[in-house]
């Protein structure tokens, strides 16, 4: 009897120390499965940032020589071409409200960032320069002033902007770690605090 207990046991700790290690190489296995999905996840995320930056850069960037040309035009018909550019260029700068959004969603103070706020500002944008110009000559020094002040905000804006970092396309750790909203998150903020204290409204 004593025999056949030691031999139950003999076969038992083997068949346990399977099972364990299966066991165990199987959590292995999911976890480093949730470990991928999360980096998975990470990088989707980052790269809707990055796009969201980038195109918000280019738009920023776009803008300035637009409205150089329109301060040095002389005719309404020479200002049609050029604010209809311009129309269409906006629609690029919907990126603003997309970064801002992805900030918010990341910021420790998420009520100190509005993603509507960029959508107001580029709605303002577009109306003064559609309202300004409406007749032959050069344009009126108050609406030469209009388009300087906006040009000096779209330059302080674009200079925020240089501080992202556009070449990091090819680099999947480097898009990752936008997900986490370092540095990045700063420059979203230096935008919203220049579209408040620098409107873009044509005044009455």
């Amino acid at each position: 009897m004593e025999q056949q207990q030691i031999g139950k046991r003999s076969i038992a700790l083997p068949i346990t120390l399977v099972i364990l290690v299966f066991s165990l190489i199987g959590n292995v296995f999911l976890y480093s499965q949730l470990l991928q999905h999360k980096q998975e996840q990470k990088f989707v995320k980052g790269q809707g940032i990055y796009e969201a930056a980038a195109e918000s850069r280019q738009f920023l960037d776009a803008m300035i020589p637009q409205l150089d040309s329109l301060l040095q035009s002389k005719s309404m018909e020479e200002r049609l071409v050029l604010k209809f550019d311009a129309g269409k260029l906006a629609a690029d700068g919907r990126a603003l409200a997309e970064l801002t959004a992805e900030a918010a969603g990341i910021s420790a103070e998420p009520e100190t960032l509005d993603s509507h706020l960029p959508l107001t500002y580029l709605s303002d944008v577009e109306n003064g320069l559609q309202t300004i110009g409406r007749y032959e000559g050069p344009l009126s020094e108050a609406e030469r002033a209009y388009i300087l002040a906006l040009k000096s905000s779209f330059e302080a804006m674009s200079g925020i902007m240089k501080g992202f970092n556009t070449n990091i396309g090819d680099n999947r750790s480097a898009i990752i770690r936008l997900s986490s909203g370092l540095d990045w998150t700063q420059l979203v903020a230096k935008l919203q605090k220049m579209m408040l204290e620098q409107p873009a409204k044509l005044a009455a």
